[in-house]
């Protein structure tokens, strides 16, 4: 028998057991402590991206919002502030500094966020906080090409290329208040005129910069009232022969002529239209929605009032007479001069380029769309928010050489969709109604020849043009010079050219009568046709000189310093003429006179307007002029005379300082701001807390107000509040805390409690 033997078995032991579990639990632990910090430098890098983001759309933000106003101030004003912002990955404090910057003027814009233990910057950990800069220089691409050219030309170098086609240039006058003596600052304590270039500075919102302007007004200077405002004057700029540029002025406060433009192809271009808004409350914030022109040389005029859901523009830029063969009175600057071009080299059709809207675009849950004619028709390849002008010939590019009118801007909430976007343009366009909306691109078209001036003015974007176009020419009576005159068909005003002897008139309408009106040596005319005919009726001006007044009155004053606060004109139908206040106060009678000197038509209805220096106030503020029809002085039998005027009260207004803390007892607020009332002057800082305005945080408050009288502060609140109480007289309505300051006199605190 054959006997098996059993072979010893051999396992796994103890040992290998707890080795490989050993091994095992290393590399778990390691795969778990790698997932950890990957996840751990995950969300910091994202925290620091979204941070990053934040920064960078402040900047963009602040960008978008850059403007230069009517008095060029570069806005928004140096400052600072700060915000919370609820991220993805964390709570952001967001704060930012813009400082005003020279040589060239920009602004330097500098953005803090910071997180978790990373707050405050100064102490916090740099982990967790990032800073990012940026300048901006001027308020659009022809300032900032200028500047540049500026720099390069006083550095010996070649300009850089005009932004314009050298159409036009900027002939304001800026200067550092810092080396402008305060006796020729306007507003200034000290200030008794003009320094011996004959300039008087008006200083800019910046608080850093003034603009040089004559002292005295555009008509007693010899310029020409021109329209909007503004005030013209032919000049020879090109050495040559004749007066072929066209200067541009503005008059600031009715007493000081600020030069803004010169246009150096013979003729200034018109492109109007309106803005209307749909968005939000349905209103036009002059703030969101500034007007202004893409390149340098083009000066703009919008001026929404208060609560309008629409709005008129105009914006003025330079076209080139060279090669039109038929020339206009040299006192119609919106026609070429009599043989009379620019030698200097304007680019062919002199301006080009893009009008449009500023301050449009905003946050993602604040910004509105401008609406286009592609915006209605639903074919659009891009949203914009400007339309871009240009004359092509030859396949090139050329400027526009013609004025268009009724090219309307609509705007409305933004929509996240083209599809919803086309719907509410469509939409609003329907519920406003009475306008059409023009192609976001302007192309003039030239097939053949040259690029000559169209004096013909663009209206076929307006509601009228599917009316018939009229040239009409009527007679002028009794003038030596040319007329202004304007036709209407009681819907849209249109400019007419005009000599001594008759004027034309351009217009497509669907109106069966119009009006024609026309001013001439401070006489206004009008009359009118019905049915429309190619002859229009006559303008018959007085040939008589007309009437001269000399009104007289005293200015009540307990000091000669308020009489020197005190300035008077005397305003007609058609012109606004300075008052001469005489240096005769004396502390016995405690008053001082004046006269105000006025050639004028009008017997009725002429007004003396009062305005005064800061830290004054003169009661009233506007009176009426004589009733002069008693006189016996009529053009057809002038005379000169003195009359009596009424006489005014000047006073000085106290300073005070309203100031104390605000505390934030209950819920968080989104924001909270205070301001001045309209009418009252001063103005307002705010403390806020570091890390913003939370439960239970602190901040405080300062106004240093400027009244006659009782006044009131209103604070602006937005968020969960219910209850707002303050020392002294206050009531809580709509949003708002009002302060009621009666009779003020010193300083006061008000303590405010939100709850």
């Amino acid at each position: 028998m054959k006997i098996l033997k059993l072979k010893k078995l051999l396992g796994i032991g103890l040992i290998e057991v707890l080795v490989t579990t050993v091994v095992v639990a290393t590399g778990l632990l390691a795969v778990g402590s790698l997932q950890g910090t990957l996840i751990s430098e995950s969300r910091e890098s994202k925290s620091r991206a979204e941070a990053k983001t934040l920064a960078e759309s402040k900047i963009e933000e602040v960008r978008d919002a850059i403007v230069k106003d009517g008095a060029g101030a570069f806005l928004p004003a140096a400052g600072n502030a700060n915000d919370t912002v609820a991220g993805v990955t964390e709570s952001f404090t967001r704060s930012w500094i813009i400082s005003d910057q020279a040589g060239p003027e920009r602004k330097e814009i500098e953005v803090s966020v910071c997180w978790s233990d990373g707050c405050p910057i100064a102490t916090g950990s740099q982990d967790n906080q990032l800073v990012v800069q940026g300048e901006i220089i001027f308020d659009n691409v022809g300032n900032s090409a200028k500047n540049l050219k500026d720099a390069q030309t006083a550095a010996g170098a070649t300009g850089s290329p005009s932004t314009n086609a050298e159409s036009s240039d900027e002939i304001t006058q800026i200067k550092n208040i810092s080396e402008i003596d305060a006796k020729n600052l306007v507003g200034s304590g000290s200030f008794v005129g003009a320094d011996t270039d004959g300039w008087v500075w008006i200083p800019k919102d910046s608080g850093t910069k003034a603009i040089g302007a004559y002292n005295d007004t555009c008509s007693n200077l010899g310029y020409s009232s021109f329209e909007n405002g503004l005030w013209t004057k032919r000049v020879d700029h090109d050495g040559v022969m004749g007066n072929e540029a066209i200067e541009l002025f503005e008059l600031y406060d009715d007493t000081y002529c600020i030069p803004r433009i010169r246009y150096n192809g013979g003729v200034i271009l018109r492109i109007s239209g309106t803005v209307y808004s749909s968005e939000l409350d349905g209103s036009l914030d002059v703030d969101l929605f500034t007007f202004n022109a893409s390149e340098t040389g083009a000066y703009c005029v919008f001026e929404p009032g208060s609560g309008s859901i629409s709005a008129p523009y105009t914006c003025y830029v330079g076209g080139n007479c060279t090669g039109t063969t038929e020339g206009a009175d040299n006192a119609d600057v919106t026609k070429c001069p009599d043989g009379y071009y620019a030698a200097t080299k304007v680019g062919a059709g002199g301006w080009r380029g893009k009008v449009g809207l500023l301050g449009v675009a905003g946050t993602s849950s604040d910004y509105r769309n401008v609406c286009f004619l592609e915006e209605i028709t639903a074919s659009p390849a891009s949203l914009d928010t400007a339309r871009n002008y240009y004359t092509y010939r030859n396949g090139i590019n050329e400027g526009i050489n013609k004025s268009y009118m009724c090219h309307d801007f609509l705007i409305i909430d933004g929509q996240p969709t083209d599809a919803k976007v086309f719907k509410v343009c469509e939409e609003s366009e329907a519920t406003i109604g009475g306008f059409n909306l023009a192609s976001k691109n302007i192309e003039r078209t030239i097939s053949s020849g040259d690029n000559l001036l169209d004096p013909d003015i663009d209206t076929s974007s307006c509601l009228g043009a599917a009316g018939t176009s009229y040239t009409i020419t009527g007679t002028i009576a009794n003038a030596t010079s040319a007329p202004t005159v304007t036709v209407t068909d009681g819907t849209n005003t249109v400019d007419c050219s005009s000599t001594e002897l008759q004027y034309t008139c351009n217009i497509t309408t669907a109106a069966t009568g119009l009006t024609f009106a026309g001013v001439y040596n401070s006489q206004p005319l009008s009359c009118s046709v019905a049915p429309i005919s190619a002859t229009g009726c006559e303008l018959a001006f007085s040939s008589s000189s007309l009437p001269t007044y000399k009104i007289t009155g005293s200015i009540e004053a307990t000091s000669a310093e308020q009489v020197a606060a005190v300035t008077l004109s005397v305003i007609d139908d058609v012109n606004t003429s300075l008052c001469i206040i005489n240096n005769d106060w004396n502390s016995t009678d405690n008053d001082a006179t004046y006269y105000c000197d006025i050639s004028t038509a009008s017997t009725t209805g002429l007004t003396i307007d009062a305005s005064v220096a800061d830290g004054f106030t003169v009661i009233p503020a506007s009176k009426s002029a004589p009733d002069l029809s008693g006189s016996g002085c009529t053009v057809d039998s002038p005379c000169s005379i003195v009359v009596a005027a009424p006489n005014f009260v000047v006073s000085n207004v106290s300073t005070f300082t309203l100031s104390g803390t605000i505390t934030l007892g209950g819920d968080i607020v989104r924001s909270l701001s205070i301001g001045i009332n309209p009418g009252v002057s001063g103005a307002c800082t705010m403390t806020v807390p570091n890390q913003g305005w939370k439960k239970s945080t602190s901040g405080s408050y300062e106004c240093v107000l400027t009244t006659s009288g009782s006044t009131t502060v209103t604070m602006s609140i937005s968020g969960n509040t219910t209850t707002v109480t303050a020392s002294g007289t206050s009531a809580w309505a709509d949003g708002q805390l009002i302060i009621d300051l009666s009779n003020v006199s010193s300083a006061q605190v008000n303590n405010i409690s939100i709850n």
